[in-house]
């Protein structure tokens, strides 16, 4: 039998039946905006790219060729930690250190803003929150994780309607909600990163179970088939059915996959930490 050729760029990764090659070489960066500190990432409904910073500029945009497309630069962001983008391609950023959650149209308009900014506030919104998610109906889910351990829930005008958790390891509180994703089947999920689980809810806050054996969980994203993926710090990538069955496992390229999105191709994009560098899990078909 002869040897396999060591190559360095042959990177195939499995999650269950579905291969993908890592591709870590696709993006071209512009002299005119540099790569930043890569926090997080989203897709909208074009498949373009939106990359979020720590500082500015705020958002780089890039399409799915991995062309660069624009960015947003903002004084009001200074430490970008989640984002999300829902079906209206509003774009919705987390500024964990100012303790506020900004709503941005397309155009990068801001048109609703969330928390007062620089004045934390213990039990209640925000202190240092993590990560935001929207249900179909547009109310808005925030993680508090970092001076916080409670998930609020907000109506799309920006009424607050519900607040829970509390520090602990029982069922529906939390040591660090560090993400959060409202699934097609109307659960959120949260990641419940010291603890060590992804903790499932109803809408209206109800602990109805949580997945584990997991190693400080980070990130959660979902496909459009309903599989949910989590990124841990083992570092490995998780797939489950939405029943939470595990069906498939990887490890990712950096010591920390801090950011996870899809999009409508299946491609799973990886915002890594140490090294900082966003991969692309190019779906095999």
């Amino acid at each position: 039998m002869s040897a396999i050729e060591a190559k360095s760029k042959a990177r195939y990764v499995a999650l269950g039946p579905q291969r993908y090659f890592v591709d870590q070489s696709w993006l071209t960066w512009p002299a005119t905006s540099p790569k930043g500190f890569v926090s997080q990432l989203a897709v909208n409904s074009r498949n373009d790219l939106y990359l979020l910073n720590h500082g500015n500029p705020v958002i780089q945009v890039f399409d799915e060729s991995g062309r660069f497309v624009k960015e947003w630069r903002s004084d009001i962001v200074s430490h970008g930690h989640g984002i999300f983008i829902d079906h209206n391609d509003d774009v919705y950023v987390v500024d964990s250190d100012r303790h506020c959650v900004h709503v941005f149209d397309p155009d990068g308009t801001l048109r609703l803003s969330l928390g007062r900014p620089d004045h934390p506030t213990y039990g209640a919104p925000f202190n240092h929150p993590t990560d935001v998610s929207v249900a179909p109906n547009g109310d808005i889910f925030i993680s508090d994780g970092y001076g916080n351990s409670h998930v609020h829930k907000f109506s799309a005008t920006g009424e607050h309607l519900l607040t829970w958790g509390g520090s602990g390891k029982e069922p529906g509180k939390f040591t660090n909600p560090h993400s959060l994703r409202v699934t097609r089947n109307s659960t959120l999920l949260v990641a419940d990163r010291e603890n060590g689980r992804v903790q499932q809810f109803s809408l209206d806050g109800d602990c109805q179970g949580e997945f584990c054996a997991l190693y400080n969980p980070t990130e959660i994203g979902e496909d459009a088939t309903g599989i949910i993926y989590v990124t841990d710090q083992t570092p490995r990538l998780s797939a489950y059915e939405p029943d939470g069955r595990l069906i498939g496992r990887c490890r990712t390229f950096g010591a920390i996959g801090h950011g996870i999105a899809l999009d409508s191709n299946g491609d799973i994009y990886i915002a890594d930490m140490m090294p900082n560098t966003v991969s692309r899990y190019r779906r095999e078909v």
